[in-house]
């Protein structure tokens, strides 16, 4: 058995989930619980009953056939259960689109099938610039990409966020409408710190995985980095004054701060 976030084989017991033999993973953290099928359309969001997920989807705009069938296609792929849900992906474009939104930058992504959402809402000039790592699953999203008539407002960076970040804060490319923060869950207080700098005034820092299966409660347990930054990144966002923020249970935790 492998932790279906990393792939790493170092897993441990750690109780059980509606009857079910829970796992963590001993690099990463991640909880999972046995025969683990991952599908992103089926996640529900942290403490919603799968029920409820499913009559919330039911009276949600449906997804287009092409952005499901990029999250479907990709959903087997090594590290695929690092993107956002389906569900977060929809909601951060609803975003974007809500405040005009035209440049957007998104860091760490995946199949990107929240970036061909975000792209999807652009005006006709508008820019997406995505980070990420590279592999078999971009060729097929750029595919998408180029069926959906967006490829021309993505522009997809291979790398660290953390770097593309640094890069653009010595240009003069200017602020963004939107920033999305999906990357590595040990960066993400070097990702605030760099990309509020970024943010236009009334722009979204949109950040995913903030509730992280619930180990944020109790953080103080959990030895590893990604649910110490994690609550560290959520507690220092929440007390900055330039910036009002809410917190909604959508997938794993989705964390909207507005910059004032």
């Amino acid at each position: 058995m492998k932790c279906p976030n990393c792939q790493s084989s170092r897993i441990r017991k750690h109780g059980f989930y509606r009857e079910k033999q829970r796992y963590q993973c001993k690099d990463c953290a991640r909880q999972f619980v046995e025969q683990h099928h991952p599908n992103l359309h089926q996640q529900t969001s942290t403490g919603v009953e799968e029920r409820i997920d499913r009559y919330i989807t039911s009276i949600s705009t449906p997804a287009s056939d092409l952005l499901l069938a990029l999250q479907q296609t990709t959903i087997d792929y090594p590290l695929s259960q690092m993107q956002p849900t389906l569900a977060q992906a929809r909601f951060i474009a609803m975003l974007v689109r809500s405040i005009g939104g035209s440049r957007v930058l998104e860091l760490g992504i995946f199949s990107s099938y929240s970036t061909l959402a975000i792209a999807l809402v652009l005006p006709p000039d508008g820019v997406a610039i995505a980070s990420g790592v590279a592999g078999k699953h971009l060729d097929v999203a750029r595919e998408y990409w180029e069926r959906c008539g967006v490829a021309t407002n993505i522009d997809f960076q291979v790398g660290n966020g953390l770097e593309l970040l640094d890069r653009l804060l010595t240009s003069d490319l200017g602020t963004f409408d939107a920033i999305v923060i999906s990357g590595l869950k040990h960066q993400y207080p070097q990702y605030y710190q760099r990309a509020i700098e970024l943010l236009r005034s009334g722009g979204l820092l949109i950040t995913t995985d903030v509730l992280w299966q619930g180990r944020v409660l109790n953080a103080d347990t959990y030895n590893d980095d990604f649910t110490q930054a994690i609550e560290r990144f959520n507690r220092e966002l929440a007390a900055d004054p330039r910036v009002t923020v809410s917190v909604l249970p959508i997938g794993d935790g989705l964390s909207i701060a507005l910059k004032l």
